[in-house]
């Protein structure tokens, strides 16, 4: 019967989260994308501090994703070598990864709510991810987009430069 309950609390809250999110983007527009990508950068950095560094990629989504499940973040997200290059080079500098994204609990809540991807809170869980990965990944800045968003997974492309 606990189970039962918890699932529908969680299930309040990611209503919740999908009616915040619709709100907020009626009343501020675009610029709830940059909100949320702000305020989920600093949640991130946070959620990641202290933790070990590295400047291999590859290691560096791993230990991000070790350090967020510590913290109670269930985000199963891991490399993904569909054409067989982990890296590959981007334009002035900028590396480049592809990443997909499993399990999301914002996917979860926009199913919930009836809400489109590709807005408020994925930009949100950008941040996040771009803010803690710039504590694993140290003197780079990140960046995450997206290249696909579906039901049941999502691939995006990590983005980092080194900070001159």
């Amino acid at each position: 019967m606990a189970l039962i309950e918890r699932d529908r609390k969680l299930s309040n809250v990611s209503y919740f989260l999908g009616a915040l999110a619709h709100g907020a983007e009626q009343n501020l527009g675009k610029g709830s994308f940059s909100f949320g990508f702000l305020a989920g950068k600093k949640f991130g950095a946070q959620a990641a501090e202290g933790v070990e560094q590295s400047s291999d990629p590859a290691k560096a989504v791993a230990i991000l994703r070790g350090a967020l499940e510590k913290q109670g973040i269930w985000w199963e997200f891991e490399p993904f070598a569909g054409d067989g290059q982990l890296v590959t080079d981007g334009e002035d500098g900028e590396r480049i990864m592809r990443l997909v994204f499993r399990t999301c609990i914002v996917r979860s809540a926009l199913f919930r709510y009836g809400h489109e991807q590709k807005r408020m809170l994925c930009y949100m869980s950008h941040g996040v991810f771009a803010g803690a990965m710039e504590k694993v990944m140290p003197g780079c800045s990140v960046k995450l987009e997206i290249l696909h968003a579906g039901p049941n997974a999502c691939l995006k492309e990590m983005i980092w430069k080194v900070k001159p």
